[in-house]
């Protein structure tokens, strides 16, 4: 959450991880600890920026002739929620965001937390311009390959039910859910303070 009230799209990331985060961190004041994925992740996406800057007729992801606009900053102020996409990109009339993933192109569907992270910024889209926004991309770094992703309105519906017991947690307290498998404790920097896994709050 930042100093202006708007939660982050980590954020409900975080929450859909483990609800226990979100009270950690915002109830409890205690900040997560960046990892080395996270810092790899990034590096990674550095140098594609850097491939995209010099061969600009390539396009982005492969999508050509598409206007892009890097790191743009989307919100929402109905739900109160912000981030950066990786991308902003014009395929047509309306935007569409694009996401960097340092990972595999999956066979089927995107993983969920790529499909949840899409669906926020698509979210935030629709309310900026007023018009649905309902198509975003995923850019897979290990195989240099797109997936065009369809977001459906029971997936924007599932992001904002989430928002709401985020607010619950903030404003009153009150934790809803588990984490997505306890096997998320084995490693997470809040496990012996943690009231969810049998710590003390």
């Amino acid at each position: 959450m930042n100093r202006e009230g708007y939660w982050y799209v980590s954020d409900v990331l975080n929450h859909i991880y483990c609800p226990w985060i979100t009270f950690n961190w915002y109830v409890l004041r205690i900040p997560q600890a960046k990892t080395i994925k996270t810092e790899e992740g990034i590096r990674k996406q550095e140098v594609f920026e850097k491939k995209v800057r010099k061969h600009p007729e390539r396009g982005i992801g492969g999508i050509k002739g598409a206007i892009s606009i890097r790191q743009r900053l989307v919100r929402s102020n109905r739900l109160m929620l912000a981030g950066k996409c990786d991308y902003l990109i014009f395929p047509g009339m309306r935007p569409a965001p694009l996401e960097l993933k340092d990972a595999w192109t999956p066979r089927g569907k995107p993983r969920k937390n790529h499909l949840i992270q899409l669906t926020c910024y698509t979210i935030m889209l629709s309310d900026e311009i007023g018009c649905d926004v309902n198509m975003g991309y995923i850019h897979y770094l290990k195989d240099g390959l797109t997936q065009r992703v369809i977001v459906s309105i029971e997936n924007k519906n599932y992001v904002e039910s989430i928002i709401n017991e985020m607010n619950l947690v903030l404003e009153k307290e009150i934790v809803l859910g588990k984490p997505m498998s306890w096997r998320c404790c084995t490693d997470c920097c809040y496990r012996k303070i943690c009231a969810g896994y049998g710590g003390s709050s």
